[in-house]
């Protein structure tokens, strides 16, 4: 691939999503010839696992605007949304900037500020040759309702940010006994469907079978991967995906 990759890792709190970033790009470094940048787009981090080669905390930090504009933590994180979005197109010019083979792109820990604020301006900006990983911690997809849930919102990200997703299960390391049906609950919508019900009954429950049934209508055949940024778990079934995104047949089953 002559062009540089970006990869925009997004994800619930807690996912993982700088660790993987950090691990990730470690692995790369230490297994392919490619060069690797990081990218810090989360102005609230006290700290980050690798070296950025871009930081949004060099222009504008959650703790500094709380102190210059008197406002509480929830005020300053709409703020840095805000100023995320008005400074899309200046950040993505710096990005692009950086010379590497692949862009690593750690995002907020609140994912809506990313999703609703910039992050598709900035997707756009950053050429064709960007994929998105939705990331997800593993335990919560050890429910049927858990799985159904963050799948839709792997979808989700997908289409707000108008580039490729893959899905990402981390720390595998702390569920892997709860997910060893995984692969096939995903194939098997039968399977998925039963699951779900077993798991209780009301509203919610009838929601969510409701929409496992149309699940494999809106989201495209594609395996899911399954990583731990702990142990290095899943790095190169990820590193096959993600290029696998652009091979000419596109078959990421």
């Amino acid at each position: 691939m002559s062009r540089p990759l970006n990869l925009i890792v997004l994800g619930t709190a807690g996912a993982g999503k700088s660790a993987l970033t950090a691990a990730f790009g470690k692995w790369i470094e230490q297994n392919t010839d490619q060069k690797v940048a990081y990218i810090n787009l989360d102005p609230g981090c006290d700290f980050v696992p690798f070296k950025p080669d871009f930081d949004v905390r060099d222009h504008f930090t959650i703790s500094q605007i709380m102190r210059d504009e008197n406002l509480g933590p929830n005020g300053a994180m709409v703020r840095a949304s805000e100023l995320l979005e008005q400074k899309a197109k200046e950040f993505s010019r710096r990005i692009n900037k950086i010379k590497a083979d692949i862009r690593l792109i750690d995002t907020p820990g609140q994912m809506e500020v990313f999703l609703f604020h910039g992050g598709p301006e900035m997707a756009k900006l950053m050429g064709d040759v960007t994929i998105s990983v939705f990331l997800t911690d593993a335990e919560i997809a050890a429910k049927a309702t858990g799985l159904v849930f963050t799948r839709l919102l792997g979808l989700s990200v997908g289409l707000r940010l108008g580039v490729p997703a893959i899905g990402v299960l981390n720390k595998m390391d702390l569920a892997r006994d709860k997910l060893a049906d995984i692969d096939r609950i995903l194939t098997d919508t039968e399977l998925l469907e039963k699951l779900v019900v077993k798991e209780g009954s009301g509203v919610m429950i009838d929601l969510t079978l409701r929409l496992s049934k149309v699940l494999p209508e809106l989201l495209p055949a594609a395996r899911v991967v399954k990583v731990s940024a702990k142990t290095g778990e899943g790095m190169r079934e990820l590193y096959d995906i993600v290029h696998e995104v652009f091979c000419a047949c596109g078959d990421l089953t």
